[in-house]
C-alpha cells in the first residue's frame, strides 16, 4: 500500500469506527407484530409497539440467537416470554397494556436512540446504546418489576446457567431471594455471548431466578427478575416503586473473563445513561 493510501486509510478509520458503533431504529413486522427494530453493535431488539402492546419481543445476539423468542414454542405461542414484563403486562410482548410507544425527539440513528412507552400507570424510557440498553422510569403508580422471561442462547436447555457477582455458576432453581449486588449474567455453553442484567440502586426487593417446567416435563423458559418473587411466593411484585430504579440489559462476548464482566457492569451501573 502506498504512503498516501495509508494516510487516507488512517484519516478515515475514526469515521469508520464511529459509523460501526451507531444504533439504528427502523420499523417492520416481526412474527406477525408491528415492531421497532433497534440494531446495535452488541445485538438487535425487536420492540413490539402496536395494539396497546410494548416491550421486547426478541433480543438477538451477534450470532443470530434469540434470547427471548416470544413467538417460539413451547408455550402458548411463546406468550409468557418477554422483557421487561412489568406490572399489568406493561412492557410485555404480545399483551395489551393500553400502552403507546414513541421515538423520543424522532431520532432513529446515532450513538443513542430512545423509546418512551406509557400507559395510565407507567412511563418507561428505553435508552439504546451500542453496548447496552438502560431503562429509566419516569412515572409509576404502585410497585413494579423488571422481569426477563426467555431462553438463554436461543433455546431452553438444561445446561443454561447464570453467574452471580462472586463468579459462581448456578442453574436457576429459586436459590436466591435477593441478589446483592444486583447483577448477574446468563450463559449457554453452545453460544459465544453472555446476556447481562443489572439494577441500581441495591434494595431488598425479591429477585426471581427459576426454571419453568411445564406439563409433560417441558422446559419452557428461565425467569430472572428485579422486584418479583418466584412461584414459592406466588410471583408477588413488591419492594420497588417510584422512579429511582434503573435496569440495564445487554450482550457481551464470552471471551470476557468474570473480572472483565464485573468491571463492565459496574461501570454501566455507575453511569447508566452516559454515552
Amino acid at each position: 500500500m502506498k504512503r498516501y493510501q495509508v494516510i487516507a486509510f488512517l484519516l478515515l478509520l475514526p469515521f469508520s469506527i464511529a459509523y460501526a458503533q451507531k444504533v439504528k431504529l427502523t420499523e417492520e413486522e416481526w412474527h406477525g407484530a408491528g415492531c421497532y427494530k433497534i440494531a446495535m453493535p452488541m445485538g438487535t431488539v425487536y420492540f413490539e409497539k402496536d395494539n396497546g402492546v410494548s416491550g421486547f419481543k426478541s433480543f438477538i445476539d451477534k450470532e443470530g440467537n434469540d434470547w427471548i423468542a416470544s413467538y417460539m414454542e413451547p408455550g402458548p405461542n411463546g406468550d409468557f416470554r418477554g422483557f421487561p414484563n412489568s406490572t399489568g403486562d406493561f412492557g410485555h410482548a404480545g399483551r395489551n397494556s393500553n400502552s403507546t410507544t414513541v421515538v423520543v425527539n424522532g431520532k432513529t440513528e446515532g450513538d443513542l436512540v430512545i423509546l418512551e412507552s406509557s400507559n395510565p400507570d407507567f412511563t418507561f424510557q428505553y435508552w439504546f446504546f451500542p453496548d447496552r440498553v438502560a431503562i429509566k422510569v419516569l412515572k409509576s403508580k404502585g410497585e413494579y418489576a423488571f422481569l426477563y422471561e426467555g431462553v438463554a442462547g436461543g433455546s431452553a436447555d438444561a445446561e443454561d446457567y447464570f453467574v452471580t457477582a462472586d463468579g459462581k455458576k448456578h442453574i436457576p432453581s429459586g436459590e436466591f431471594s435477593d441478589f446483592s449486588p444486583e447483577w448477574f449474567y446468563l450463559g449457554d455453553p453452545k453460544v459465544k455471548s453472555y446476556l447481562f442484567l443489572a439494577k441500581t440502586p441495591d434494595d431488598d426487593a425479591p429477585n426471581e431466578n427459576h426454571r419453568q417446567i411445564r406439563k409433560g416435563d417441558v422446559h419452557n423458559m428461565d425467569l430472572y427478575s428485579f422486584g418479583r418473587s418466584g412461584p414459592e411466593n406466588g410471583y408477588k411484585v413488591y419492594g420497588m416503586s417510584g422512579t429511582e430504579h434503573v435496569c440495564i440489559i445487554g450482550f457481551a462476548d464470552t471471551t470476557k473473563s468474570h473480572k472483565q464482566m464485573t468491571r463492565m457492569i459496574q461501570k454501566f451501573l455507575k453511569n447508566p445513561f452516559r454515552k
